[in-house]
């Protein structure tokens, strides 16, 4: 079969796009990408969509081989994500050297967007932990533009709507519209790891393991480590 049906989370939109073209060439295997996040990716699985390859969080591979909807034998680490901050393009970069420092940027902000702790996204409760450990859950709650993914933040912030976001790293890295500013510093990071793996119900088992197996090879790593992957 030649053509590949891939659901992924939000954090790994930008590298596959990057990938797939480079996977098709190499291959001749056509590639359909959809993009939720994790939560929605859960639930075009759960809801029966036709899904090859699976690319979330690592928990949520965990859930879906334990519960039989993928292979546990084909679940494969892709990498590593940390949390970073964008700004609107054309203004001044926040400095983020420190948790002190990433409050006083995220206090100054007109507005930030971020992803709603309960709307179902890998870092949106991990966000909620920062802006706890920074003492400004209350005013980030009374001011912050919820979003349902990286993508929204993104818009938010290329429309003017905000001026800072945060949001996994990769979301931001080579998206439009916005300015990359930095990962948060090691005092207020949270790293989410992310995994893969091929549903149970695939049509293509074979070309969704081969893949896999590709973003995983040196030449698909490389893809990540440059697009903010560890």
């Amino acid at each position: 079969m030649n053509e590949l049906q891939v659901t992924a989370a939000g954090a790994y939109e930008h590298v596959l796009n990057e990938v797939i073209p480079v996977f098709s060439r190499d291959t001749g295997v056509q590639v359909r990408m959809a993009i939720a996040n994790a939560a929605g990716v859960i639930k075009r699985v759960e809801s029966g969509e036709v899904v090859d390859v699976v690319l979330t969080s690592a928990a949520g591979i965990t859930h879906l081989t334990s519960t039989g909807l993928a292979d546990a034998a084909t679940a494969t680490k892709i990498g590593s994500v940390g949390l970073g901050i964008a700004v609107t393009a054309g203004i001044a970069l926040p400095d983020l050297s420190s948790g002190a420092a990433v409050r006083a940027a995220l206090l100054s902000a007109a507005r930030v967007a971020f992803i709603d702790p309960k709307g179902g996204g890998t870092s949106g409760p991990f966000i909620a932990k920062v802006f706890e450990t920074l003492g400004i859950a209350r005013e980030m709650g009374e001011t912050g533009i919820l979003s349902k993914t990286g993508r929204d933040v993104v818009r938010a912030m290329a429309s003017g709507e905000a001026s800072m976001g945060i949001s996994q790293a990769t979301e931001f890295i080579g998206a439009k519209g916005v300015q990359f500013a930095g990962y948060l510093p090691a005092d207020v990071q949270v790293v989410s790891v992310y995994s893969g793996a091929v549903a149970i119900a695939a049509a293509a088992p074979d070309a969704a393991r081969r893949f896999l197996a590709f973003l995983t090879s040196p030449a698909g790593a490389e893809y990540f480590r440059r697009a903010g992957w560890s």
